[in-house]
C-alpha cells in the first residue's frame, strides 16, 4: 500500500501544535476544510476471542470492534479476544419540535453550532465557551480542556453539524432543545475520509428574546438491543489532558497515567506500521489507511467505555479497534477511520518477550488498515475467520509456526479428536472454551496461510479486499475460487487435509 506520510513530532502541549495559524488562514471560515499541516516466548499466542453471539449480530447495526486480548498478566499463556458492537450510523434527520407552544429556530441553533466550529477552527478558546453556561464550572472546564486537546492533534477536516433537535414543551417561559451534533473530523494522514462523534447539547432559552446557552454536553444516546451507547463517545479528548506523540504514520493519544510511555510507544508502534503497511504494498490495492490513531489507557473502565465500547466487555481483551464510520456520495455504508484502544497493563505490553507488544501491534493495525476497504451490507457481517485470520496473518507475516508455540491450541483440538475439518464458523471465534477459541484464530491463520501457498500474497489481498467488499455468502465462496482456484468444498478439504499434516503429529 502506498500512503501519504505526515511531518513526524513529539509530545505536542499547546494549542498551536495540532493546527497552525497558517492552516486556519487558509480554511476560510468555519467549515471545517484544514489543509494538512517489542526472553522466551510464553508457551500460547492465540488470540482469544470471548464476546457473545449477541456482540455479533449487534455490529451488523453499525460499527465494528476488533481485539486482541491477554489472560491474566501473571499467567505463562497469553491470550487474545476480539469482539464487535454496533450502533447508529450518523443521520441527517430534521429538526422535530412539539406540535403546540414555543420552540427554538432552527437558524438559531445552526447559528450556535457555526459559532463553536468557527472558534474551534479559529483558535479562540473564548469563543469556544462563550456559549456555555458560566454557572456550571464543571462544564467550561470540560470544553476548555476538550479545546487545548483537539488543538494538539492534526485534523484535516473539524466542525460541528446538526444532526437532529428536539425542543421539549416549554416550562413557562423557558425552552430546553436537546442538539445531537456530530463533531465530524479526520485525522491527518489517519483517516481516509471524515468520520463523526456524536454529541448531545442541552440548549436553553431562559425566556423569549435570550440568548441560547448549553447547559450539558454528553454522549448522543442510542437504545437499541438491550443495551444504551454513545455513537463513538466518549473520544479521548473528552476525558482527560492529552500527550499527542506524532510519528509519520503513528499518532499516540496519551492519558496522564500513560503519557510517561508515549514516545517510546510511539515508536514501537511505528515500527509496527510500517510492517504492515510495507507488507501490504507489496501487491495490495490502495485505499487503505495511510496511518492509525493509537489510544493506550492503564485501566480496564476507560478501557471499555472509550468510543461507547461498553458492550465490547469481555474481560480479556488487550486491544480494541473501533471503527468509525463515514457516508459515501453513493449513500453505502463505510469506515473512514479506526482508533485503537491498549490496556497498557496486560501481558502484551509486560511481557519479557520483546516480539509480544509488536505482535499486539500489527495484529490491531492489520484491522485498521483494510477498515476503509469495508462496506456495510444489511445483516451480513465479514466472516470472522476471514477478518482473524488475515489480522494474525499479517501480524505474523514470514514467521514460522512449526517448532513454535504459535499452533499449541490448533494441535491440542487436533490430538483430540475436536477438529470438524471445516472452516472456524463465527460462533466457534465467539465462545467462552478458551482452548476451542484460541484454536479457531489459529486455524483461520491457517486458512489465510493456505490461500497464500495456493495463490501467493496476491491471492491473500485479492481475496480479504473482495470479502470486505462484499461479505455475502456467495460472495465469499466467489472470492475464495478465484484466489485459490478451488470451490469452497475443495478449499475446505485441501486446508483440512494440510491442517492435519502439519498438526497431527
Amino acid at each position: 500500500m502506498t500512503q501519504p506520510t505526515h511531518e513526524s513530532g513529539d509530545c505536542a502541549d499547546d494549542a498551536s501544535s495540532g493546527i497552525s495559524a497558517e492552516a486556519v488562514d487558509r480554511a476560510g471560515g468555519a467549515d471545517g476544510a484544514i489543509p494538512g499541516p517489542a526472553p522466551a516466548r510464553p508457551r500460547s499466542a492465540a488470540r482469544r476471542l470471548a464476546a457473545p453471539l449477541t456482540a455479533l449480530v449487534l455490529a451488523l447495526v453499525a460499527l465494528i470492534v476488533f481485539g486482541v486480548t491477554l489472560s491474566d498478566p501473571g499467567s505463562a499463556k497469553p491470550r487474545g479476544a476480539d469482539g464487535a458492537i454496533g450502533g447508529p450510523r450518523p443521520g441527517t434527520a430534521t429538526p422535530v419540535a412539539p406540535a403546540h407552544g414555543p420552540t427554538i429556530a432552527s437558524s438559531d441553533i445552526q447559528e450556535l453550532v457555526g459559532r463553536r466550529t468557527k472558534a474551534l477552527i479559529g483558535r479562540d478558546a473564548q469563543g469556544f465557551t462563550a456559549d456555555l453556561d458560566p454557572d456550571i464550572p464543571e462544564l467550561v472546564s470540560g470544553q476548555q480542556r476538550l479545546f487545548h486537546n483537539l488543538g494538539r492533534v492534526s485534523f484535516d477536516h473539524l466542525g460541528y453539524r446538526v444532526e437532529t433537535v428536539q425542543t421539549m414543551p416549554g416550562v413557562g417561559e423557558r425552552i430546553t432543545a436537546y442538539v445531537d451534533v456530530s463533531f465530524d473530523h479526520r485525522v491527518s494522514a489517519a483517516d481516509t475520509a471524515t468520520v463523526g462523534e456524536g454529541y448531545r447539547w442541552t440548549v436553553v432559552r431562559a425566556e423569549p428574546g435570550a440568548p441560547l446557552v448549553i447547559e450539558a454536553v454528553d454522549g448522543t444516546p442510542y437504545d437499541g438491543a438491550g443495551y444504551a451507547y454513545a455513537r463513538d463517545y466518549p473520544a479521548p479528548w473528552d476525558q482527560a489532558d492529552l500527550t499527542v506523540v506524532r510519528r509519520d504514520h503513528v499518532v499516540v493519544l496519551a492519558d496522564p497515567t500513560t503519557a510517561a510511555g508515549a514516545e517510546q510507544l510511539a515508536d514501537d508502534a511505528e515500527e509496527a506500521a510500517r510492517a504492515d503497511i510495507d507488507t501490504w504494498a507489496d501487491g495490495g490495492p490502495p485505499g487503505t489507511a495511510p496511518g492509525f490513531v493509537i489510544v493506550p489507557v492503564a485501566d480496564r473502565d476507560t478501557f471499555y467505555r472509550l468510543y461507547g465500547g461498553r458492550t465490547g466487555e469481555h474481560g480479556e481483551e488487550s486491544g480494541l479497534t473501533y471503527a468509525l464510520r463515514t457516508i459515501d456520495p453513493a449513500g453505502k455504508g463505510r469506515f473512514g477511520g479506526s482508533r485503537i484502544v491498549l490496556d497498557t497493563t496486560s501481558g502484551w505490553f509486560t511481557s519479557p518477550n520483546p516480539r509480544r507488544l509488536g505482535e499486539l501491534l500489527r495484529h490491531e493495525m492489520a484491522h485498521a488498515l483494510v477498515t476503509p476497504l469495508r462496506t456495510e451490507v444489511p445483516n451480513q457481517d465479514q466472516p470472522v475467520w476471514v477478518v482473524e485470520g488475515f489480522a494474525d496473518w499479517l501480524a505474523l507475516r514470514g514467521r514460522t509456526l512449526l517448532g513454535t508455540d504459535e499452533l499449541y491450541e490448533a494441535r491440542t483440538y487436533v490430538a483430540t479428536n475436536r477438529f470438524t475439518g471445516k472452516l472456524p464458523t463465527d460462533n466457534e471465534l465467539y465462545q467462552a472454551d478458551t482452548v476451542a477459541n484460541a484454536a479457531a484464530y489459529e486455524l483461520a491463520h491457517l486458512a489465510i496461510r493456505r490461500i497464500e501457498e495456493l495463490g501467493g500474497s496476491l491471492a491473500v489481498y485479492g481475496f480479504v479486499t473482495a470479502v470486505y467488499a462484499n461479505p455475502a455468502p456467495a460472495a465469499v465462496d466467489a472470492a475464495l475460487d478465484r484466489a485459490t482456484g478451488l470451490s469452497r468444498a475443495k478449499f475446505e478439504a485441501d486446508w483440512a487435509a494440510r491442517v492435519r499434516a502439519l498438526l497431527d503429529a
